[in-house]
């Protein structure tokens, strides 16, 4: 003990009887760990036969609603998107949603709030304080697991159709904001498809329903707004409403491949049964090419001229 400052012998002695006790704690704590383990094994084991499968069977349950995508179909106005979503529609099990954008805010005006008694999204924008980009596609995610969860259950494939035309055809510019695709894509497996139109015959169409939204209201910007469409859905497999009419049965069989939808070759019999908003166009239950509408000499210059429709011409194949 010689040389050994006063004291450290007894601390010392309680260094060494806190180990002791340090050890013997922690011997405890693996003992009862074991203990627990054992006991959850046993009473999963002792489970009723019936409640256990019920265990399982909602698990895999769980794990088929998470599996099951979403499938979104985009397209600009007046380009044959409502005659193939309601074809689409007219496959086995599906339920569609037609012109779907939660971000939109085409028709809302500060000075002149709507009646929406059922649009939470809408009454939120409204509201005295107003809700961020972030709150209205949080709220609408939230709707959509609830959909989703009640299609999934009773046996619905869930195909959301886009309004695009909110995103890239309405004010100054194309709005710097998520698209339907990214918000769905950002909680779901999804499925998509891009649906596309020579966009002479969109834009006339657009003139003729008085859907210029956009500025300036020009044929060119029109084009040049496509293709900032067509870039934001990059990857995406796209399908020309001209080649749908003219071999519907082989197009539409395309089309459910692309977003793993079973086939009903009956579906040219029925899909004009199908009644969803955006039905501006065609009546008739008959899949056909339509007839160009007419074109001045003062519009057939400016399509002439037009810079970014050769551009976008190239893009699509027209």
């Amino acid at each position: 003990m010689t040389g050994m400052a006063p004291g450290s012998f007894e601390q010392g002695l309680l260094s060494s009887k806190l180990t002791v006790e340090l050890e013997e704690a922690l011997g405890l704590l693996e003992e009862f760990q074991l203990l627990a383990n054992q006991q959850s094994i046993t009473a999963i084991q002792n489970l009723p036969p019936n409640l256990l499968e019920q265990c399982i069977a909602l698990c895999d349950e769980a794990q088929g609603i998470q599996a099951e995508p979403i499938r979104t179909v985009h397209h600009f106005a007046c380009t044959g998107g409502t005659l193939i979503s309601k074809c689409i529609a007219s496959m086995p099990n599906t339920q569609l949603l037609s012109e779907v954008d939660p971000l939109s805010c085409l028709g809302d005006t500060e000075s002149n709030p709507q009646f929406a008694p059922s649009d939470i999204a809408k009454l939120m924008r409204q509201s005295t304080h107003g809700a961020s980009p972030e709150l209205i596609g949080e709220l609408f995610l939230n709707n959509l697991q609830i959909i989703h969860l009640k299609s999934v259950n009773a046996g619905l494939r869930l195909i959301l159709r886009d309004h695009a035309h909110s995103h890239y055809c309405a004010g100054d510019d194309v709005p710097n904001r998520a698209t339907l695709r990214n918000l769905v894509a950002s909680m779901f497996a999804t499925l998509s498809v891009v649906t596309v139109r020579d966009p002479i015959d969109s834009y006339l169409s657009l003139q003729n329903n008085g859907w210029i939204h956009f500025t300036p209201a020009s044929f060119d910007e029109y084009c040049r707004r496509y293709i900032a469409f067509l870039n934001d859905y990059e990857g995406v497999e796209i399908i020309r409403y001209e080649d749908f009419v003219a071999q519907p049965e082989k197009v539409m069989h395309d089309l459910c491949e692309i977003l793993k939808l079973p086939f009903n070759p009956s579906f040219q019999d029925v899909f004009s049964v199908h009644k969803i908003t955006g039905d501006s166009g065609r009546s008739s239950g008959i899949i056909e090419a339509r007839t160009r509408r007419p074109l001045d000499k003062q519009t057939s210059d400016e399509f002439e001229a037009s810079t970014m429709y050769k551009k976008l011409c190239s893009v699509l194949g027209y």
